[in-house]
């Protein structure tokens, strides 16, 4: 087994222009940590109601799609990117227990002399189509409208944003809590085909993405597409892969193409039998598996028993070194659930009742000093602290 130390957060992901952890933020005003996303008072003055409103977008995975698209012209995989755009907000304000009542507003900036009106309109439609896909779900939401911007100026393919807010009972809220005893961690498997999916999804959500590109995609890129890349980016697209390259059973296009999962479905039915035995649900994007350490004061930990590693995930292997992939990307899961041990078996049950497999991925438990992460992952181990 290697030797535990210590790990400060990499600047190998800085280097790529880009932070997955945001130190340069630290001192800012911010919401506080009661909730995962940010919950206020009710908008409309209603004690028995809180508001909440959060602004997420794709990242760089819109670069990603403009690849694929410019070789395949398959104009349905910016419906998925609008996916992406939505399920990044939904399912922040999904850990802080609100799971339906959303209104949407989008923002789509592009260069218009890579990205054509037809895109912009697959966009939209993307948009509305994935609205009325929670609806069916019996999930309710709406479209507000957005703004579409050319900025050839400033936006080298495109950006796509969105704004989410939504009113919640105050009495269905998921605070966080710090454990006072020992409670189990389960893992919901952020690849696979779940019940209310129409295909395999890879597992890749909305971050890590410029990492993704640059470790896994062939120098080829930089030339046939240098729109897809800053010009100060010093060693881009160092990999082996074509996106027309399988990896298992899917191309590598499709994969990192794949729609961010939403969870909405199972975390409904979750909060439904179970609401108070969740101390935190945590939603692994940006910054990865360390994610948890931003929200649990003084707690002790430890992730030791990990989901397979989907097949897009293992593509990365010697790529970086395991605790950096951790530290930027979800691996496999990218919802985790802090919770009573009595109720594991049954949370387990209901997720993988929807297809997507979950199990107990580690512990937690109260600790003095700072939040501490103690990660294993095959041969390897390592400690993450929070960040004072």
């Amino acid at each position: 087994m290697g030797e535990k130390s210590v790990l400060t957060v990499s600047d190998w992901y800085r280097q790529l222009g880009v932070s997955a952890h945001k130190p340069f933020l630290a001192g800012l005003p911010s919401h506080s940590t009661e909730y995962f996303a940010a919950v206020w008072p009710d908008i409309a003055g209603d004690p028995a109601y809180s508001f909440a409103l959060h602004a997420d977008g794709v990242g760089t995975k819109g670069v990603l799609t403009y690849l694929w698209w410019r070789e395949t012209g398959d104009l349905t995989l910016w419906h998925k990117l609008a996916q992406d755009a939505l399920v990044m907000n939904t399912d922040d304000l999904a850990c802080s227990g609100i799971v339906e009542g959303f209104v949407f507003s989008t923002t789509l900036t592009r260069n218009p002399f890579h990205i054509p009106d037809e895109v912009v309109r697959a966009i939209i439609e993307g948009v509305y189509a994935f609205v009325q896909q929670l609806e069916t779900w019996g999930i309710s939401a709406r479209v507000a409208g957005g703004e579409t911007a050319d900025m050839p100026d400033v936006v080298r393919t495109l950006g796509v944003e969105a704004t989410a807010a939504a009113r919640c009972p105050a009495n269905q809220l998921l605070p966080l809590r710090r454990p006072e005893k020992e409670v189990l961690i389960i893992g919901l498997a952020s690849y696979g085909q779940a019940t209310y999916e129409t295909e395999y999804n890879s597992g890749i959500g909305c971050n890590g993405l410029t990492a993704v590109r640059h470790l896994l995609l062939h120098p080829t890129y930089a030339q046939r597409f240098p729109e897809s890349v800053s010009p100060e980016h010093p060693h881009p697209y160092q990999g082996r892969y074509l996106l027309s390259d399988r990896i298992g059973e899917h191309p590598l296009g499709y994969l990192l193409t794949s729609p961010t999962r939403t969870y909405l479905p199972v975390l409904r039915a979750i909060y439904a039998a179970y609401r108070t035995q969740l101390y935190a649900v945590i939603h692994c994007t940006g910054g990865g598996q360390r994610k948890a350490l931003k929200y649990l004061p003084s707690t002790y930990i430890e992730k030791e028993a990990f989901l397979p590693l989907p097949p897009l995930f293992a593509a990365l292997e010697g790529a970086r070194p395991w605790r950096d992939l951790f530290a930027t990307l979800n691996m496999g899961h990218r919802i985790e659930l802090y919770v009573e041990p009595t109720v594991a078996e049954e949370i387990i049950a209901i997720a993988q009742e929807q297809g997507i497999a979950a199990q107990v991925i580690g512990r937690a438990a109260p600790k003095e000093g700072p939040t501490e992460m103690h990660v294993s992952f095959r041969e390897e181990q390592w400690v993450w602290q929070a960040e004072s």
